[in-house]
Order: C-alpha cells, then sequence, then structure tokens
C-alpha cells in the first residue's frame, strides 16, 4: 500500500495544478481580454459578433450575437471597406479606418486591426477585431489642417513679402509678395545662394548665429535682376527643443512709403514758402507805408524849405529802402529751388568750422561757449554749406537771446552733437531770454523776428528749409527766462545720397 508521498498521489496531485494553472491563465486572459486599453470585439463568418470585450460594451452596448455593421455602423449590409471580410478572405491580418455610432449616438472614428483566431490546424472561423479611439486625433488632425489652411492664406494673401529655408537652407517658401518685390517667376525655384544674394551682406549669417530676431528698420535689397528696393526686413532664426529648423524672413517695401516721405517734405517746403510770402507781403506794406512817410516829409520840407523835415525825409527813406532790399533778398534767397550738393563726411567737422567762427563773438560779448561733441561719429552724406548756415543761425540766435536778457549777470550757449536710434543731432542751448507759448507758435511757421529792424524773419525759416531737405526735422523747447534748446534731428535712413561723381 502506497503512502500519502506516492506515486499516485502525486499524479492526483500533479493534475490538480494543472486544472489550477488552466484556470489561472484563463482569469488572466479574461482581465486582460477586459482591461486592455483598445476595443475587441470578436467576429464570425456570418459577421455576428460573439464577444466584446468591457471597454467595447461601454461604447455600444450589449452587442453579441448581432451583425457587426449593424451594431457598429447602424448599417443594413456589410461595408465594402469591412476588414473583417479581408481577413476571412485571405487569413491575414488587415487594417483600415472605421466609423462607429456609440449607443449615445456620437460618432466615433477608430483605427482597426483585424486577425484571424486560428486552431492548430490553421483553420479558423472567427477574426478578432482591435479598434483604438483616434476620435480626438482626427479632431486635432481637422484643426491643423484649418490652421494651416489658415496661414496658408494669410501668408499667400500678405502684403509683405514673406519667405523661409529650413534647416539645410532650402527655400521652403516664397510667397506672391516676395516673389513681386523680388521680381521672381511664379514658377521659379529659389536657391539659398539667389536669396543670400538678394539680402544685405551677410544678414543671412547675422540671423543664423541670432538668437532672437534681427530687425533692420531701413536696408535695401536686390531684385533678381539686380534692382536695388529700399525695404524694412526682419530675419528670425527657428528652433524647437535644440533643433535648428531653418529661418524665416518678412520684408516689406517701402517705395511708395519713400515717395510719399519725398512728397511731404517737398509740400512742407512750399507751404512754408507760401506762409513766407503772406509774412512778406505783410512786411513790405509796411515799409512801402514808410517811404511814404519819408515822401510826404520830404515834399513837404520842399514845400516849406525847411531842411530838417528834408533831412528827416532822407533818413526815412534810405533806412527803409535798405530793409525793403535787404527782406527781398533774403526771401529770394529762402524761396528759390535749392539744389543739395551731399558729399560723405564727418558731422562733427560742420560743427567745428561753426564753433571755431562763433567762439570770438561769443568772448567778445561775453557769453560763455561750451561744446560736446561725440568724435568718432560715423561719416554721413551732408551738404556742408546748408548745415553749416543751419547751426551758424542757432548759434547766433542764441548768442542774440543771451544779450537780450538782462535778468543774469552770466550768460551760457553750449553745442552738443550726438547720436540717438539712428539719428544724427545737433543742439544748440542757451540760458537767454526764452520764449513764450506764442513766440514759440509763430517761429517756423510765418514771416517773424524779435530782432526788430535788425531781424528778416527768415532766419528759422531758411534753417527749417535746410533740415527738411536733409530728411530731418528741428524741434524747439524754450522757458520764458530760463533760455531756449534748438535741435536739429537727421534721421540717416533718410539722409540724400550722395551725388556719384
Amino acid at each position: 500500500m502506497r503512502d500519502a508521498t506516492g506515486a499516485t498521489e502525486g499524479k492526483v496531485n500533479t493534475g490538480s495544478s494543472s486544472i489550477e494553472d488552466c484556470e489561472r491563465i484563463r482569469r488572466e486572459f479574461e482581465l486582460l481580454f477586459d482591461q486592455v486599453p483598445c476595443n475587441i470585439i470578436i467576429i464570425d463568418r456570418d459577421y455576428n459578433i460573439v464577444r466584446a470585450n468591457e471597454r467595447a460594451r461601454k461604447i455600444i452596448g450589449q452587442v453579441e450575437g448581432k451583425p457587426c455593421y449593424r451594431s457598429l455602423k447602424g448599417r443594413e449590409y456589410r461595408c465594402d471597406e469591412c476588414t473583417a471580410a479581408q481577413t476571412f478572405e485571405d487569413g491575414r491580418q488587415h487594417t483600415g479606418h472605421h466609423v462607429w455610432q456609440s449607443k449615445t449616438g456620437q460618432t466615433l472614428h477608430l483605427h482597426v486591426i483585424t486577425v484571424p483566431l486560428k486552431t492548430d490546424n490553421g483553420t479558423f472561423d472567427t477574426v478578432m477585431e482591435l479598434a483604438v479611439d483616434v476620435t480626438q486625433t482626427r479632431k486635432l488632425e481637422a484643426g491643423l489642417q484649418i490652421a494651416n489652411h489658415y496661414f496658408e492664406a494669410l501668408i499667400d494673401t500678405s502684403m509683405d513679402g514673406i519667405f523661409a529655408l529650413d534647416g539645410k537652407g532650402k527655400v521652403t517658401l516664397f510667397n506672391p509678395a516676395a516673389r513681386k518685390l523680388f521680381r521672381v517667376g511664379e514658377d521659379r525655384i529659389i536657391s539659398r545662394e539667389e536669396v543670400a544674394a538678394m539680402m544685405p551682406k551677410g544678414f543671412l549669417a547675422l540671423v543664423s548665429d541670432a538668437t532672437k530676431s534681427v530687425y533692420l528698420p531701413e536696408t535695401e535689397v536686390r531684385t533678381i535682376d539686380g534692382r536695388t528696393v529700399p525695404v524694412r526686413l526682419v530675419g528670425s532664426r527657428l528652433k524647437h527643443d535644440d533643433q535648428d529648423m531653418g529661418m524665416a524672413f518678412s520684408i516689406q517695401d517701402l517705395r511708395e512709403i519713400k515717395q510719399l516721405e519725398k512728397e511731404k517734405l517737398e509740400s512742407e517746403r512750399f507751404a512754408a514758402v507760401g506762409q513766407t510770402v503772406a509774412g512778406l507781403a505783410h512786411g513790405l506794406k509796411n515799409l512801402i507805408n514808410a517811404l511814404q512817410g519819408g515822401l510826404y516829409m520830404l515834399n513837404s520840407g520842399f514845400k516849406s524849405s525847411s531842411l530838417d523835415r528834408i533831412q528827416k525825409g532822407m533818413e526815412t527813406i534810405d533806412r527803409n529802402s535798405d530793409r525793403m532790399a535787404t527782406t527781398v533778398k533774403a526771401f529770394l534767397n529762402f524761396a528759390k529751388q535749392s539744389t543739395l550738393s551731399p558729399a560723405v563726411i564727418n558731422p562733427v567737422v560742420i560743427v567745428g568750422e561753426v564753433i571755431e567762427v562763433f567762439a570770438a563773438k561769443a568772448e567778445e560779448k561775453e557769453v560763455g561757449f561750451a561744446y560736446e561733441l561725440v568724435e568718432d561719429m560715423a561719416p554721413a552724406p551732408l551738404d556742408y554749406d546748408i548745415l553749416y548756415g543751419c547751426l551758424s543761425n542757432l548759434v547766433d540766435n542764441a548768442i542774440d537771446a543771451c544779450l537780450e536778457d538782462s535778468s543774469k549777470d552770466t550768460h551760457a550757449v553750449t553745442v552738443r552733437t550726438y547720436e540717438d536710434e539712428g539719428a544724427i543731432v545737433f543742439e544748440v542751448e542757451d540760458n537767454g531770454m526764452g520764449m513764450d507759448y506764442e513766440v514759440k507758435k509763430k517761429v517756423f511757421s510765418r514771416f517773424f523776428t524779435t530782432k526788430g529792424l535788425n531781424g528778416t524773419g527768415l532766419g528759422l525759416l531758411m534753417t527749417k528749409k535746410g533740415v527738411q531737405e536733409h530728411g530731418g526735422m528741428i524741434d524747439l523747447s524754450s522757458i520764458p527766462r530760463k533760455g531756449s534748446t534748438m535741435r536739429i534731428r537727421l534721421p540717416r535712413h533718410r539722409l540724400p545720397h550722395p551725388k556719384s561723381d
């Protein structure tokens, strides 16, 4: 008789363990079948759903024993694109895109894989379908497509030129505005070398090495046929997670703006002339009245044989005729069409000449004279004679303003020259009598002088005209009894081009 450790009892234990193992495997399979993060259904050859996992049942309900095409899609016949049918036909795995209707009526998009459930001898009567819900992915794809179409439309209809290079330097974008600006045909493919030749020298390399956008408010590019175009240019390096994705550029054609600026400057000049003509007429009228008064005294002196009246009449006629001649000559100089003769010079050279000339006058009149100059300023295309006249007029006026002020013991004039945001700036500051609101309002806009018989009223207008011809502007800040500051600002990008020899 065998004991509990005998072979017979051992066989029974082994059989029990096999049953337990099978049961464990079955439970594991059931758990995997229900909890796997995708929808699983088993379909037989009649296309009835034999079984669905828990995840699928939550979406489509209890569908066992019902045709898949009716349960999943609400159809009355099998789908033409049925992947299960394809697997039944050739016994292979197939993939596809299916649209299901959930039990709540929601449309779902799924990526489907069907595989045959073969027996040991290779036959099969059922197919397992694994379906992953890609509805959100499809929505994201649709959203991205809409955004892509939107940005494509913006780029294609943009009035500014837009173009881009990928990380290998290939031109991947060249919108219609860029093709029009650079005179590039619609079907022509642009190379990186051609883009580099169109851009300002070294600009591509500058953008490639930059950590932020490179902005050139005023520069020039060349068209494909070698023409020069003034533009505003922005270049940006494209990176994502430290990966170089290339460069993008935006370019604005400034030709129309430049023309408008030129026309504006010209209209301002003519407006100033018109204002001066009105003022001149008023001034001449006063001078004519004075001449007539002198003639009356002269005639009455002859009639009465009064030498004193004759002498006063002659002095009045002589004095006012000289003033009339001076006024008319000054006006003619202002009104005539001047031609700039710009040459590339250091702005400090002009200021230095003015300082040298007026230092002696300031010393003679006991007015302090100082200057602050940036010696290493870059040269610029300037008309020496015109700007010399402008600065001379401002310094002369500043000294006179100090002489007319009796409220202070000491007076001083300071001349400054510096760069500010791409502009050359000249400043003439004094601590003289200053100007009130009414004087400041008239000083640039009409035939006006504060010097009485010693002024023509055209000095500041001449200065304004010369500054405008250089593409610049002049402004005044002044406080009565404190002093005034005249400031000329010449943006470098608006300066006239020097004449070629």
